[in-house]
């Protein structure tokens, strides 16, 4: 019997390819296909561990697995979520779509830190989340994401 994890990959992935066939008339093919590498990337690492610093299979921080990914498609793209910020074009989050990065602030000991995803669509993100955690897919209603969310930035053409 699969287990919940690999049914919920399996629906996410589904998911995922049903939107993204949805916006083939708005992207040239070989934009989709980056796209498709990033989040396929991505959601392989599910479950690898975090590791502050990582950015390789043995373990990932936020912005490792976001560049880890990105690479995967042939993109280089700065490494810390302090140059992601500035890398791309700001968009709005009803307008990103999968493979978007996803920008959140965060305070640990009054000191703000950003913390980065990627957009899965369908509501959906990929990200390594914190010590002691592993990568993984969570609802961007879920708390506490929408109080903490910056903004959505595109790093694709």
């Amino acid at each position: 019997m699969p287990s919940l994890r690999s049914c919920g990959h399996r629906l996410a992935m589904a998911l995922l390819a049903l939107w993204l066939a949805g916006c083939a008339s708005r992207e040239p093919d070989e934009i989709r296909a980056e796209r498709r590498t990033i989040v396929s990337t991505a959601m392989d690492q599910l479950g690898r561990p975090y590791h502050y610093g990582g950015s390789d299979p043995s373990g990932f921080d936020c912005s490792g697995l976001v560049q880890f990914s990105y690479r995967s498609a042939g993109l280089s793209i700065p490494r810390s979520t302090g140059e992601l910020r500035h890398a791309g074009r700001k968009i709005n989050l009803r307008d990103a779509r999968p493979g978007d990065v996803l920008l959140y602030r965060f305070t640990d000991r009054q000191h703000p830190s950003m913390h980065v995803a990627i957009f899965l669509g369908d509501g959906l993100m990929v990200h390594a989340p914190a010590s002691g955690g592993q990568v993984e897919t969570v609802a961007l209603n879920q708390p506490p994401w929408p109080e903490r969310f910056v903004s959505a930035i595109r790093l694709l053409r």
